[in-house]
């Protein structure tokens, strides 16, 4: 493999798990900030590591997912350092698919989200993150009322519609 090759394979497994792998740290950790300094670091080990190497992204999934996952709880013992903390790392299920499912779906919906157009996605962000009324938001955006709620109308409805051409996809 070509050092060009080796580099367009790294690029697309950080660009196709970084996120992903950041939810599912923040699943573990409870800090974002952590979580993306935890992924960062285990990405910048695999390109040290793997530089020279053939890089199959097929078989990179589940080593990233069990790096970010031992580095994380090796991180929280760092961080606290009492026996407790340690007594309940061993009730971690050493299968962590479920972690793994939830992370995967958050990105999912994430990545629709970033998708949406640029102002639908600001309103339907200012709502539903920022918790702001309809009201507020128009008044921040200087909209009208009626312009959030077909903006929000619109948004749910494609959100929803992917939705179910995924569900349909593994189920129909």
């Amino acid at each position: 493999m070509s050092a060009e090759t080796g580099i367009r394979q790294f690029e697309l497994a950080f660009n196709t798990y970084y996120r992903t792998l950041c939810l599912y740290t923040l699943l573990i950790t409870g800090s974002y900030e952590e979580a993306e300094d935890i992924v960062q670091q285990t990405f910048t080990d695999i390109w040290e590591r793997f530089s020279n190497e053939n890089l199959h992204i097929s078989f990179l999934k589940p080593y990233l997912f069990k790096a970010v996952h031992n580095r994380a709880i090796n991180h929280l013992r760092f961080r606290y350092e009492t026996e407790t903390l340690d007594e309940n790392f061993h009730d971690l299920p050493e299968d962590d698919t479920e972690r793994i499912a939830e992370a995967e779906k958050e990105n999912r919906l994430w990545k629709w989200i970033d998708d949406l157009p640029q102002e639908r996605r600001k309103i339907f962000l200012m709502a539903k993150q920022d918790g702001l009324k309809y009201t507020e938001i128009a008044e921040r955006l200087h909209i009208s009322v009626k312009t959030v709620e077909n903006q929000m109308g619109k948004a749910l409805k494609t959100l929803r519609e992917k939705a179910v051409k995924i569900y349909l996809f593994f189920f129909g």
